[in-house]
């Protein structure tokens, strides 16, 4: 009775494994197969992913197409007709306040800017309004009428520019000439770089017109820079006597 015992054990044991092994077998079966079932489910919701965008690509493409507008060569003429009747008016409005910002001279000098940057955009206006428009021959007639009067404009620009150019070239001189004769004694050379210095200022003031903006300012200037000039000049002579 034994070894039958035995061998019944040993059966049991065998179909124990077995059934183990069966149920792991199924159980890597069932893993593959939900893999399977996630790349299945990934792979359907990247299809409909692309589909939704070609979908919107063409919904904007329709709406898109439903914004252009064609425009006839009738209404096109039209459109730059009224376009450019009023880029004329504009034109007239601005070329009338640059010469009103001028009206009254002398000016300052970023008064004299604002006039010509107004008169320019004026002909930019006048120069951009096409050939085929009823105001075309009127835009070329005031063309030539603003550009003399830009010219005219530029050259009261380049004077007050240069003027005053010279008034702040001569306190720069003005200031170096008094600095270097500051606490004396000082040798001779100094006190003839300091003449040197004043004579120079005194000659640009003396260059800048009657009619700049700048001129009250430099008739001003000009008779203290003459006081200082002698005053340097008389020592600069006394220093000589002494040596």
């Amino acid at each position: 009775m034994e070894p039958d015992r035995l061998l019944s054990e040993l059966e049991k044991s065998l179909d124990s494994q077995e059934l183990l092994n069966q149920i792991n077998t199924e159980q890597k079966e069932e893993q593959v197969s939900e893999k399977n079932i996630f790349s299945q489910k990934s792979l359907i919701i990247l299809l409909i992913s692309i589909l939704m965008v070609e979908v919107g690509i063409v919904v904007y493409a329709l709406q898109a197409s439903q914004n252009i507008v064609i425009v006839s060569p009738e209404e096109k003429a039209l459109l730059e007709q009224q376009q450019a009747e009023a880029d004329i008016k504009e034109a007239k409005r601005l070329s009338l306040e640059s010469k009103r910002t001028i009206k009254y001279p002398p000016l300052s000098l970023a008064t004299w800017e604002e006039a010509e940057t107004e008169l320019l955009e004026s002909i930019k206006l006048l120069e951009e309004i096409p050939k085929g428009t009823t105001v075309k021959k009127e835009a070329n007639k005031l063309l030539q009428t603003y550009r003399q009067d830009y010219q005219n404009l530029r050259e009261q620009l380049i004077l007050e520019k240069t003027a005053t150019s010279k008034l702040v070239a001569a306190q720069k001189l003005a200031i170096e000439a008094s600095v270097i004769v500051q606490n004396p004694p000082h040798p001779t050379e100094v006190w003839q770089e300091a003449q040197g210095k004043w004579q120079e200022a005194i000659s640009l003031l003396q260059e800048i017109p009657q009619d700049a903006f700048v001129a009250p300012e430099a008739v001003e200037k000009l008779d203290l820079y003459r006081i200082n000039y002698q005053a340097v000049t008389t020592r600069l002579e006394r220093q000589k006597e002494s040596n």
